[in-house]
Parts: structure tokens; sequence; C-alpha cells
């Protein structure tokens, strides 16, 4: 169990962050165990003829023996939505000692990969191939669905600050992860393998949602700021319809579709996300949308240049 100890400053500044680099990087455990993440084989099935084109060797060097990834490939988010090309110029610039310290980490005691060997003599060549890789690898296989993927870790975003906002720290953490669990002020971590207690006030406290991580992970070097990955809301929905059955009654009373965008939107959705799993138009999507506002069963917020809609509720017990 790793405990993390904060104070009332580090809940104060907790933030979220959704960040594109992170997805890939951790999209590549998918390849290594398919059954581990079964929810994701519609993107192995359809991208699994773009890895010729790529360095696979070196991506998958990236891994550790036991699953681990070095740290320097996650940096801290400056925005909470950074560019991907800004977030691998960040990697780029890493120093020598961070790159060198990060990968044996994540090799746990064992010998580096010999992919990686280069770090010993030319740190910058390799951080280039790396990259070079990464750039690649993001451009076949996540970037064409970037739209999908996005429009889920910003629904989670969104209904984890209605949580904290409502529950306080408790109901956010407890609520995030059944490995995470909040208690007289220190945050506990479900590691395998790892007992520590550590003292990180002052440092405060970056939660990023992830589509491709099974549960609720930290970074290896604990002395960098605090930052949690954690399962999103809805990633088994994203390669398919969200959105299968709707009560009769509900379409009824307010028309078929009506009543199917209000059953999808247990989770905030943007406009194109609802278009997609409905497979409506997003004109047809925006003008229920607005009516079904207007009427008391949704509310509307902006996060980051997408606004996001979820039921009011009127429209929880509509559905209910």
């Amino acid at each position: 169990m790793l405990v993390l100890r904060f104070d009332a400053d580090d809940l104060a500044s907790v933030r979220f962050a959704c960040s594109p680099l992170q997805e890939a990087v951790m999209s590549l455990w998918i390849w290594q165990n398919p059954a581990k993440y079964a929810i994701h084989q519609p993107l192995v099935r359809a991208s699994a003829n773009r890895l010729a084109h790529l360095d696979w060797e070196l991506l998958q060097a990236l891994i550790g023996p036991a699953g681990f990834l070095p740290d320097f490939l996650t940096p801290y988010p400056a925005t909470p939505r950074p560019d991907i090309s800004d977030e691998l110029a960040v990697v780029r610039a890493t120093d020598h000692d961070v790159v060198l310290r990060d990968l044996l980490n994540a090799a746990n005691g064992r010998r580096l990969n010999p992919r990686l060997e280069a770090v010993k003599t030319d740190v910058r060549g390799l951080l280039e191939e790396i990259t070079a890789a990464l750039t690649g690898y993001w451009k076949a296989i996540l970037e064409p669905h970037w739209p999908k993927l996005i429009a889920v870790l910003e629904a989670d975003v969104l209904y984890r600050a209605r949580r904290l906002a409502d529950e306080g720290a408790q109901g956010l953490f407890n609520d995030i992860d059944r490995g995470l669990r909040w208690s007289n002020g220190a945050l506990n971590v479900d590691e395998p393998g790892v007992e520590a207690d550590m003292d990180v006030r002052g440092r405060g406290l970056t939660f990023t949602p992830s589509l491709f991580c099974n549960r609720a992970v930290t970074l290896i070097d604990y002395s960098q700021p605090p930052r949690l990955w954690y399962p999103a809301r809805g990633r088994g929905t994203v390669w398919g319809a969200g959105v299968v059955a709707t009560s009769r009654a509900l379409a009824e009373l307010v028309g078929r579709s009506r009543a199917q965008i209000l059953e999808a939107l247990s989770q905030p959705l943007s406009t194109t996300e609802l278009a997609r799993r409905l497979d409506l138009t997003p004109g047809a999507i925006s003008q229920h949308l607005g009516i079904m506002h207007r009427a008391g069963l949704l509310d509307r917020a902006r996060h980051g240049h997408a606004i996001l809609y979820s039921r009011t509720p009127l429209g929880d017990r509509m559905v209910g």
C-alpha cells in the first residue's frame, strides 16, 4: 500500500488534465496483453496492419519487464489539455540523468532492453528516436480516433469536478477507483508490491483520466509532484455505440431520438460524441439538445473547446 499524505492547500489545488501523449504511451500496454485490455480489441484489429511502418521494437522496449513505463514519457501537463507536440518537445529535452534513472526504474532491477542501451552513450540520439517513434505511433494509431477519445476523457473530468464540488475530497477519491481510499488526510493507493508512506504536502495533486489503464497508477519516482492516472468513466463505450435500448414509455413521451439522448447522457457528452454514438447528424443532435436544455432536462458546461451536456435531476427522474 502506498500512502500519500496531503494538506488542505493540496486539496484546494487539485487539478485534472487530459494528455494525448499519456494516452499514446499507455496504449502501448494493449498490444502486450490483448486479453487484459479486451475492450480495445476493435482498435487492435483495425490498426495491426499499420505497425509494420513504425519502430515497433523500440516502442515495445519502452515498457519495462514488469509493465512499468518510464516517468519521463508522461511529463507533467502544463495545461489541462496540452498539445502532443508540446509534450513531445518536453520529452525530447529531458535531462540525461533523468532519462537514465527513469529507464532503470522501469526495468525494475533487470537489464535494460538492448534498444535502450544508447542511453549510456548517446542520450540525445535515443530521445530523438523515441520521440520520432511516438510521433509515428500517434499519427497512425490514435490521432484518427482522438476526437472521440478526448470526448470521453473530458466527460470524465466534468463528472469528477462536480463530484468534488458536491462531496469534497473523500467523495471524489473514493469514487475514482476501488484502489484509492481517502482517510485522515492521506490518499491510500493500492500499488502491488509497494509499501511506502510519503509526505507529499505542498506539491499539489494532478489527476489524469485514461482510457488505457485498468486501475489507478502513479509515478514510479515519488519525489516528483504527485500524479494519479485512473480509468475514465465510459471507456468501454469508446469503440462502439453507447446506447442500445431505450425505454418505450420515455420514447413515447419525448420521441425516440430525444429518449436516446437522455439515456446516453448518464455521463456528460459533447454534441459530436452523441452524434457518433447514436448515428445521428450533429445538426439533429444540437436541435434536440437545445429543446431539452430549455425544458430543464439538461445542463451544459464548457470544458476546453467543447460544450458538454448532462442530465439535470429532472432529466434523471424521467430516465428513471
